[in-house]
């Protein structure tokens, strides 16, 4: 049997959760920036051809902000069906997103 330590992760204390991590790296990747001027005024995410609407409460929220506005361009230029993307694991998302946005 495993036993479940408290601490390991690098990311607590408001950072990001690992799957939240994961996306980010891969959305780094493809030119995605997050900002937070202070904890207060929220997160946010940008790139060369477009930046979320308003701040989100938390850098996962605006990871996930992000993942949506990634997949839906991935969705639109690839003429992938939503229900088929939602049935996709993270991983299979992130490839088609790497395939579909690298170099715009």
């Amino acid at each position: 049997m495993f036993k479940k330590g408290k601490g390991g992760s690098s990311f607590k204390s408001g950072k990001t959760s690992s799957g939240g991590a994961e996306k980010k790296e891969t959305l780094e990747g493809l030119g995605y920036a997050f900002d937070s001027v202070t904890k207060k005024s929220g997160w946010s995410w940008s790139t060369s051809a477009a930046r979320s609407d308003h701040n989100q409460p938390t850098e996962d929220d605006a990871i996930a902000d992000a993942w949506r506005d990634a997949g839906e361009r991935t969705q639109a230029a690839m003429n992938i069906p939503v229900d088929t993307w939602e049935r996709m694991s993270v991983k299979e998302q992130a490839e088609l997103i790497q395939e579909a946005l690298s170099g715009q």
